[in-house]
């Protein structure tokens, strides 16, 4: 009989041990921080989504006589190249662009864009110019930064897919020389902050 009253014993302390470690709680905390970076960048859009891509813009075959002239190449469906704009600041982004020639090619260079594309949807955005209406002469591309394009509200933080700027060109060849290889350099330029 003393042996089961030590047995029940050493039961009663294992059982007291589990039920008060069924109650018992520890705990452990931990700190958790989010650093947002700031995203201000350009790029170009892939050669399937335009026509050229990042790569030059080619004439090579020339109506003195026209005032406009299409790219060799142009396709009617896709913008000759685009350029994808990311941003996640505060206020307002816009995109610029301008045109240097080397050999008197300023002036001469015009531009057609309609409203960029954000997650595959026409912006709120407001052009630097407005679309030409048909028929219309196409501005030209200055030798200055100029807006061309401002976001909305719907685009103004658009990572991380960013928002599809697409251009097409044409060109006044008027009073181009004969036998000259004209050449220069289309930059765009995103700022933010506005």
């Amino acid at each position: 009989m003393k042996k089961l009253i030590g047995s029940l014993s050493l039961l009663a302390i294992v059982m007291a041990m589990v039920v008060g470690s069924a109650f018992a709680a520890t705990t452990q905390t931990q700190t958790a921080t989010v650093s947002v970076a700031s995203l201000i960048s350009i790029e170009f859009a892939s050669a399937t989504d335009t026509t050229f891509g990042s790569g030059g813009i080619p004439w090579t075959s020339i109506d003195p006589t026209s005032n406009l002239v299409y790219p060799t190449g142009h396709a009617s469906t896709k913008a000759d190249t685009a350029v994808i704009c990311k941003y996640n600041g505060t206020g307002n982004w816009a995109l610029k662009m301008k045109f240097n020639s080397t050999n008197g090619l300023d002036g001469k260079l015009k531009y057609y864009m309609d409203k960029p594309y954000y997650n595959g949807v026409q912006t709120n955005g407001t052009l630097g110019n407005p679309v030409p209406a048909s028929g219309a002469d196409w501005p030209i591309v200055p030798t200055s930064d100029l807006t061309v394009y401002t976001c909305g509200t719907a685009d103004r933080t658009n990572v991380p897919n960013g928002t599809f700027v697409g251009v097409s060109y044409g060109l006044n060849p008027q009073g181009l020389a004969t036998g000259t290889t004209y050449g220069g350099t289309i930059t765009y330029t995103i700022a933010g902050g506005l």
